[in-house]
């Protein structure tokens, strides 16, 4: 059972790295070169921020990576968010540390939207769970109830409750529109093989599951809901949708290969 184990990873892992070269030859989506400045920004304040030095630190251990929803994860989620909350900010000319403010939230939003992800409805339960851990740390009430209202809003295919001030919509709406980007090429070079290796799915069985799972995918394009979301995150899906398409038909000729070997 052991050396089936192993050779099972081992067989997902090479399916990984054929998906990463897949990928590797499409260019990136428009959204990462075209807002390059905010998202270096945001990275610094993820890196540098004392507060999320520290957050990061204490959560990373919590974070279930064999899922394909750990750090990695959460990191571009809060990144992606924390940079669409600059673009969506740019045209109001609110002052800069304001601004700063608002994407350290959305960084904490990424970073703990995926806490409970092994639950049942996981984005409550995670919206709980991150009031609990941000009782330790210097956030007002408001800033704290907008994390956790924008973590519990981030599920796909569900009503948002509404949230207020605006900027706590702001916050929310584009926590949902980042970690609906990770449904693009993160999808395939990433999560899917963390998923399918903790699931136990052998490839063929990821083949039967493949055309199902890309009809998911592709719904999730008209559901974006910040205005820069739906002016780019449909190319972020399409470049995924390109990289599965890809991905399937290696697998498809892969196993066609080994019934005849």
């Amino acid at each position: 059972m052991e050396e089936q184990r192993t050779f099972v990873n081992d067989l997902i892992l090479r399916l990984q790295r054929e998906a990463e070269w897949i990928a590797s030859k499409h260019p990136p989506p428009e959204f990462y070169t075209r807002f390059k400045a905010p998202l270096a920004l945001a990275r610094k304040l993820f890196f540098t921020n004392p507060v999320l030095v520290r957050l990061r630190r204490m959560v990373e251990p919590i974070l279930q990576e064999d899922m394909g929803h750990g750090l990695f994860h959460s990191t571009r989620v809060g990144i992606d968010a924390a940079a669409l909350i600059f673009v969506e900010l740019e045209s109001d000319h609110i002052g800069h540390i304001k601004v700063e403010r608002l994407m350290v939230l959305g960084l904490i939003c990424g970073l703990l939207h995926d806490l409970c992800r092994d639950e049942a409805g996981h984005a409550e339960a995670g919206a709980r769970e991150a009031e609990e851990i941000l009782r330790k740390f210097p956030l007002g009430p408001r800033e704290v109830k907008c994390i956790c209202r924008a973590i519990s809003n981030h599920e796909a295919f569900i009503a948002p409750l509404p949230c207020d001030p605006p900027w706590s919509q702001l916050i929310s709406d584009c926590l949902y529109d980042a970690d609906k980007f990770r449904w693009g090429p993160d999808n395939f070079t990433h999560t899917l093989w963390y998923m399918v290796n903790h699931q136990g799915i052998t490839p063929q069985e990821l083949i039967e599951k493949f055309p199902w799972g890309m009809t998911g995918i592709l719904r999730i394009s008209e559901t974006f809901r910040t205005p820069t979301g739906r002016q780019f995150g449909p190319d972020i899906i399409e470049t995924g949708v390109a990289i599965g398409k890809e991905m399937y038909h290696y697998l498809l000729q892969h196993f066609r290969q080994n019934a005849h070997d």
